[in-house]
């Protein structure tokens, strides 16, 4: 009948058709509960990922902003692109505890363990619910925070300064919805995955449709596609961030006005928040599947 959508996710050996609910694989009347518990999420993140998608392929672009990226110097956003690798590298050097600090951590993963246990008990939408809830809470004021700091800046002029603080806020709240889902940071590999999520979440086009497809082939494999490095992942998501920007970072040289272009952190926030939640859910969703299969 209708359009239908499918994602087929080989290592758990069956297919989800998306718009229609249908599930192939092992059925029993026992844990059926469970599967139509986690089903219903599934396709509720996956139509979340899909007006994601959308929204951002062809974003409306303003005529003022269709200029300013015309008129800006490269110079301007090398400029940038090295503040923003310069950050997101000294964050790294000085480990993990610079975005979220220990206490906050281990209060983190106390929530995920209660919530996962209550999950064990009994799988419902309410309980698979509350591990999205714990990261919609956990980012927020990372959100509020650029968005203060950003217009701060612009009501000064300043530009620079705040790239340092947006980078952190940006990390943090990767990290920290990654660890509402009971994912760490920590490692190499997931630190490239947080990256290419920053990446991924601010790109545009056929490329956004692209990383995704990437993200998604590690979340389901654990494996990269392509030989990546940090320092590599680092260097792409510099330059991303430094296009992206590039229109707020250059109204917010001018005193006053720049605080419209400040407000750009928080909309770059944002958007990068929105994104991760939708992206750490489904892994979170697909590895409990591959667990309990």
């Amino acid at each position: 009948g209708g359009r239908e959508a499918k994602a087929s996710f080989c290592p758990i050996h069956m297919e989800i058709r998306a718009s229609t609910g249908s599930l192939n694989g092992e059925e029993g009347r026992g844990d059926g509960m469970k599967r139509d518990a986690w089903e219903q999420e599934f396709r509720a993140v996956w139509r979340r990922e899909e007006r994601f998608l959308r929204q951002y392929e062809c974003p409306p672009k303003s005529p003022l902003d269709q200029k300013v990226s015309e008129l800006a110097p490269e110079k301007l956003i090398e400029t940038l692109r090295a503040a923003f690798e310069k950050a997101v590298a000294v964050v790294f050097d000085k480990g993990s505890g610079v975005v979220i600090r220990e206490n906050r951590r281990a209060e983190q993963q106390r929530t995920y363990q209660i919530n996962a246990y209550a999950a064990h008990l009994q799988e419902t939408r309410r309980s698979l619910r509350a591990f999205s809830k714990a990261a919609d809470r956990a980012g927020r004021g990372s959100v509020l925070l650029g968005g203060a700091a950003g217009i701060g800046m612009g009501l000064l002029g300043m530009t620079l300064p705040d790239v340092p603080l947006v980078t952190v806020l940006l990390l943090k709240c990767v990290y920290e919805t990654a660890e509402s889902f009971g994912f760490s940071c920590k490692e190499e590999t997931e630190r490239i995955y947080a990256l290419r999520l920053i990446e991924t979440a601010l790109s545009e086009g056929a490329v956004l449709r692209e990383n995704n497809q990437v993200l998604e082939h590690f979340a389901q494999t654990g494996i990269w596609h392509d030989p990546i490095t940090v320092n590599l992942q680092i260097k792409a998501t510099a330059r991303r961030l430094a296009e992206s920007m590039l229109y707020g970072k250059a109204l917010q040289n001018i005193p006053l006005a720049g605080a419209v272009g400040g407000a750009g952190d928080f909309l770059c926030l944002r958007r990068v928040r929105r994104y991760a939640s939708i992206k750490y859910q489904k892994r979170f969703l697909l590895r409990r599947r591959m667990e309990q299969d």
